[in-house]
């Protein structure tokens, strides 16, 4: 539903897109609609996804672990579950056995556990002595919560990953105190930047990029956790366009380069691990870089359209009418 008020306190300050928020604005201009312009953007708790922002902290940022996750003494509820105490949440009350009526109501909003006929055993399945610690973190902690055994578990694959060769001689570097460093490296870093003739910018969160002054290079790398065989990744890439992911993040590290280095070659590295605990590195040839630049310029196209007529109510192809059987 348009929300002329909100679309113009949106459009008060220039928008800049991270590769989520493009994304999600290619998907469906929708839902970047809901997302970002109403603000209406439901919290993400699916456990793999916490696995994967867990891994990255433990492998780039260990020392933030407790701001940035809880650690409750049971087990991390299955997804269903968080799902419905994230929902209960708003009502505000710690007492899950004095929200009968909210908790089912819940469960027929997301369809779960109506193959049962007495509401007693789908409350069963919520109300449990595990699932009150929880919803009591839920509660009062305010960041991502997992149990001990995710904990463990991303240990062991940071473990995997500092005896991958590989790894730690593209991301494992000593760094000096001399004034013009030979190395310098940056983790978890926050850029953002305009684009010519467009309205809005780009934006992003780094997961590492190495500056090599003696090499005059610079290795940007990402960390990707995928739930498919490494062969996949290349398929991976492109479905969940990884590809612009690398060319936003390159833009953004060759825009905030001093004026001494940005004619240094930026390389781009996909470090991924699988769901066997494979690993490998996946180094974007200059080649496939630029024709990944190639296709981003249709893309900002796409999202200026959107954008500049304010239309957010069909994918770009689909609002030009090109789409045909």
């Amino acid at each position: 539903m348009i929300n002329k008020q909100k679309e113009d306190i949106f459009y008060q300050n220039k928008f800049n897109f991270s590769y989520s928020s493009l994304n999600k604005l290619l998907f469906s201009p929708k839902f970047f609609y809901k997302d970002y312009i109403l603000k209406e953007r439901e919290l993400k708790t699916d456990k793999h996804l916490i696995e994967g922002k867990l891994l990255h902290l433990m492998f780039l940022q260990p020392e933030k672990l407790h701001d940035e996750f809880s650690i409750v003494p049971s087990k991390v509820p299955s997804d269903n579950v968080r799902k419905v105490l994230n929902d209960l949440k708003r009502h505000d009350n710690p007492n899950m056995s004095e929200l009968d009526d909210e908790i089912l109501e819940i469960l027929i909003n997301h369809n779960l556990y109506q193959s049962f006929k007495e509401d007693s055993k789908r409350l069963d399945k919520i109300q449990t002595v595990e699932n009150a610690q929880y919803f009591h973190f839920l509660l009062e902690k305010g960041k991502d919560i997992i149990d001990n055994d995710m904990l463990a578990k991303a240990n062991e694959r940071v473990e995997l990953l500092k005896q991958n060769e590989d790894v730690m001689s593209l991301m494992d570097f000593q760094i000096t105190d001399f004034e013009m460093d030979p190395v310098e490296v940056f983790n978890e870093q926050y850029l953002e930047c305009d684009l010519k003739n467009y309205k809005f910018g780009l934006k992003g969160i780094i997961d590492k990029y190495i500056i090599d002054h003696e090499k005059k290079e610079i290795n940007v790398i990402d960390l990707k956790t995928t739930s498919k065989g490494l062969e996949k990744f290349a398929e991976t890439v492109d479905y969940y366009n990884y590809w612009m992911q690398a060319v936003i993040y390159s833009a953004l590290v060759h825009k905030n380069c001093d004026k001494k280095i940005v004619n240094y070659k930026i390389n781009f590295n996909f470090v991924v691990i699988d769901s066997y605990d494979q690993i490998y590195v996946f180094k974007v040839l200059s080649e496939t870089m630029s024709k990944w630049y190639s296709g981003f310029e249709e893309i900002l196209e796409q999202a200026n359209y959107h954008y500049d007529k304010r239309d957010y109510t069909l994918p770009y192809d689909f609002a030009l009418k090109n789409v045909v059987l």
